[in-house]
């Protein structure tokens, strides 16, 4: 099993069904908030990636961790789900599994705009989470133009990525109790700061 703990990336192992392969080029995130911590691991078994995570806030505010991710079925969007994550190119041969926000793309627009979930992370909380994806990568992008890099062919290498919400720009007096997720938009990704694991080889 591979063991990943940084803040934005980690030190380097290497075990079981997954080989690291030096530092992820971690996607580009809008905002840096000092004192969130990230560890994961990821692991290949029973063909399957299994990555389990935790988010810890160690910083002075509320944070709000990307958790789940919506979903399509016969033609309709879904609730979000927190068994679904984005599948999508990362640069080369390598995929990005992911929960997080996106910029929307230029003259792109949606009948329902699809919209991701959340845990509010208060300051001194941590998150735990488990999470299981098929082997081989399915495909699965927010949008279905260049904006978001396809999944290469073949996939030799994985990140795990989530994002972390800053709101006090968009809510400056506090998050609504009832407002539970975040569509995808340009403020929105200026919001969030990208958390990733190291790279790792699949296989």
């Amino acid at each position: 099993m591979i063991t990943t703990r940084a803040m934005l990336l980690a030190s380097l192992l290497s075990a079981g069904g997954l080989v690291m392969s030096g530092c992820a080029k971690v996607p580009e995130g809008e905002r840096e908030i000092e004192g969130i911590r990230f560890e994961s691991e990821m692991a290949q078994a029973g063909g399957a990636l299994e990555v389990s995570y935790r988010v810890i806030n160690d910083a002075d505010t509320d944070v709000y961790v990307v958790d789940s991710v919506p979903t399509y079925a016969n033609g309709a969007l879904q609730p979000a789900s927190a068994d679904t994550v984005y599948v999508l190119g990362s640069g080369g041969s390598r995929a990005e599994v992911s929960k997080r926000v996106f910029a929307l793309p230029d003259d792109k627009s949606f009948a329902q705009m699809p919209a991701v979930g959340w845990v509010k992370l208060a300051a001194g909380e941590e998150m735990k989470r488990d999470v299981c994806v098929p082997l081989p990568l399915e495909e699965y992008r927010p949008f279905d133009d260049d904006s978001v890099p396809e999944l290469p062919d073949p996939v030799e290498e994985v990140i795990f990525c989530v994002g972390v919400l800053d709101l006090r720009d968009l809510y400056p007096d506090g998050v609504p109790a009832e407002v539970t997720g975040l569509a995808h938009s340009d403020s929105a990704a200026e919001s969030q700061q990208i958390l990733c694991s190291d790279s790792a080889a699949v296989g």
